[in-house]
């Protein structure tokens, strides 16, 4: 999903993200809804983590926080 999204918004002409589009009713400039799926897809995210901690009953340590600073514990090369 990320792959396509990534496609779909490397092609996209940045000149139109002010251009209007008709989306479930009403209308909405192409930025706008650019920033709408990206923060409904961020509370899909966070809700299938959380749901995950719930579930599983475990920590899924993003983070490492034992020097009291946070490191990251994920990386994007493990991601591809």
């Amino acid at each position: 999903t990320l792959a396509a999204v990534s496609e779909v918004l490397v092609q996209f002409d940045p000149a139109r993200l002010l251009d209007e589009y008709p989306i479930q009713g009403t209308k909405a400039t192409a930025l706008a809804a650019i920033f709408h799926v990206t923060e409904h897809f961020s509370m899909h995210t966070g809700q299938i983590i959380l749901l995950t901690k719930i579930l599983a009953n475990v920590d899924l340590t993003f983070y490492d926080f034992s020097t009291g600073k946070p490191v990251h514990t994920w990386h994007e090369s493990k991601r591809r």
